[in-house]
C-alpha cells in the first residue's frame, strides 16, 4: 500500500470515528431514535417482581425476559416510550396481564405480583376448620377493604385515597386480604382473587368453584379453608 493510499484510509477512520462517536455516546445515554413519531428520545424500562420465580414476561407478544430464580424480578431496559401490552405467565398458572406505560427516563414498576394455580389441588378434612375472622386491614395496616356487598373499594391510608376496585352482579361475600396486594373472596359459587393494582383494571382470576362455599384464609400458615355442601376442603398450595 502506497503512502498516499495509507494516508488516505488514516483520513477516512478518522472522518468515521468523529461521525460515530456522538452516536455512540448517544446510544449509550438511553438516546433512540422514534421512527413511528420521527424523534430521538431517552428510553425507559420495566421492573417486575414475581412469585413464583422463572416467570416469562412478553411485551406486545414477544418474549423479553424470564424472572430471576434467585430475586424473582427482572429488568427491561432501552424501551421506547410508549405503551406496551404486558404479559407475564408461567405453565400451570393463570396469566397476569394490564398495559402499562414506559417514560422518558423512567422505570415503570409492578413489584408485587402474584401468579395463582389454574387447577389448585384441594384437600378434604375430617374436622372443621379453625375459627378464623376476616381484617378488613391488610397487614401492612396501609390499606382497609371495603364492601357493599357488590362493589369493592380499598382505602389506602398514607395517601388518604379511596380508589374502587371492581363490581359484580351477584353478592360478594367472605373477603380477607391473601396478602398487601391481592384479595381473595366469593361470588355467588366462585372463589375469586383479586389484585388492587387498578392501573388498566384489575387481574382477577377464578381460583375454584364449589356449591355456595364459604372460605377462611389463615394467613399466617398460608392455608385457605373451603366449607361446601358440610364438607372442608383444604388448599395449601395457593402462595409460595
Amino acid at each position: 500500500m502506497t503512502k498516499r493510499a495509507r494516508t488516505i484510509l488514516f483520513i477516512l477512520f478518522v472522518f468515521l470515528f468523529i461521525l460515530m462517536a456522538p452516536a455512540v455516546v448517544f446510544y449509550s445515554q438511553g438516546y433512540r431514535v422514534d421512527f413511528d413519531n420521527r424523534k430521538i428520545v431517552r428510553t425507559g424500562g420495566f421492573y417486575f417482581k414475581v412469585v413464583p420465580s422463572r416467570a416469562e414476561v412478553y411485551l406486545n407478544n414477544e418474549l423479553k425476559k424470564n424472572t430471576s430464580i434467585i430475586t424473582n424480578s427482572v429488568f427491561i431496559e432501552n424501551l421506547l416510550p410508549k405503551t406496551y401490552e404486558v404479559e407475564i405467565k408461567r405453565s400451570g398458572y393463570h396469566p397476569w396481564k394490564k398495559t402499562l406505560e414506559v417514560k422518558e427516563k423512567e422505570v415503570t414498576d409492578a413489584k408485587n405480583i402474584t401468579l395463582f394455580p389454574q387447577n389448585p389441588q384441594f384437600t378434604i378434612l375430617n374436622q372443621a376448620p379453625p375459627k378464623i375472622t376476616a381484617s378488613a386491614t391488610s397487614a401492612d395496616k396501609n390499606k382497609i377493604v371495603e364492601s357493599d356487598n357488590y362493589e369493592i373499594w380499598v382505602m389506602l391510608s398514607e395517601k388518604k385515597e379511596k380508589i374502587f376496585l371492581t363490581r359484580f352482579s351477584e353478592k360478594i361475600s367472605d373477603i380477607f386480604w391473601l396478602n398487601n396486594d391481592y384479595l381473595i373472596f366469593v361470588v355467588g359459587n366462585k372463589i375469586k382473587i383479586a389484585e388492587i393494582d387498578n392501573r388498566d383494571g384489575l387481574n382477577i382470576v377464578d381460583l375454584a368453584e364449589l356449591e355456595k362455599p364459604k372460605i377462611f384464609w389463615d394467613k399466617d400458615a398460608k392455608k385457605l379453608y373451603v366449607i361446601s355442601e358440610e364438607k372442608t376442603y383444604l388448599l395449601e398450595s395457593l402462595l409460595p
